[in-house]
């Protein structure tokens, strides 16, 4: 059973039509990606499932619930998390900090009243932003400052904010940009250990190799259409794909 799923979503910004009845499903426990030429319509099809957009019509569900429109703090809360394209780090707080504020618990109370609360409560916060600095393998640097550390490690800073959230469906906008070789092996093995563990994973990725080599499942998108769907062997020999923009690599 889909874990969510759009059906005729459809955007437009003044006379461009930005994504057009577009309808597809991701599975539970499964790695999809979403992909297509600059200009697609992938991360506006992003931001409309996590409400930074409101659809012009058509309907997002998540688990059978529709939360088309919802505000994005609602839906972080329902259980879904979305990172972007830039990364968007607090430069001057350090990389256990940036974990920390992403805390479904400073999200639910408001940071005033975590700041205000005990020292037990502040404790249990700072113990679980510590197992996700552990488990994103930035133990070595939890205190340094986020503007000081590498860009790959930058990266897994956002994963872990998005974690921090207690998400069960992680919406990632190109993860392994600008990413070595090394870390991009690093990321796709953290992506595939949160599948195992239960998470459902899309990703927006322009890295072809890491999109075939990791997804169950593959949409694409040209000019805000859909064009294709399938597994990655599907989607290679797809003729449209082939011509709209692995043709054109």
């Amino acid at each position: 059973m889909p874990i969510f799923e759009v059906n005729q979503l459809s955007k437009s910004f003044g006379g461009l039509r930005a994504i057009s009845d577009v309808t597809f499903s991701v599975e539970r426990r499964t790695i999809s990606s979403l992909i297509g030429p600059n200009g697609a319509g992938k991360t506006t099809a992003f931001s409309l499932i996590t409400g930074f957009l409101k659809p012009d019509s058509g309907q997002v569900l998540f688990q059978d619930q529709n939360i088309t429109g919802w505000s994005p703090f609602r839906i972080v809360n329902l259980g879904i998390a979305r990172t972007f394209q830039d990364v968007r780090i607090l430069s001057r707080l350090t990389v256990q900090e940036n974990i920390l504020v992403g805390l479904r618990e400073m999200h639910q109370q408001g940071l005033l009243q975590s700041i205000l609360w005990g020292q037990n409560a502040k404790m249990k916060m700072m113990d679980k932003a510590w197992q996700l600095v552990e488990y994103v393998g930035l133990k070595a640097v939890a205190a340094e400052l986020a503007e000081d550390v590498s860009y790959g490690e930058q990266k897994l800073i956002i994963l872990a904010r998005a974690l921090a959230t207690d998400p069960q469906l992680l919406l990632l906008d190109e993860p392994v940009s600008g990413l070595d070789q090394a870390s991009i092996e690093n990321m796709m093995a953290l992506l595939r250990r949160l599948v195992k563990e239960g998470k459902t994973v899309f990703l927006v990725e322009h890295n072809m190799d890491v999109v075939i080599r990791i997804s169950d499942y593959i949409i694409v998108l040209d000019f805000g259409k859909k064009i294709a769907s399938g597994s990655p062997d599907e989607i290679r020999r797809n003729e449209k794909v082939i011509q709209a923009y692995l043709g054109t690599t």
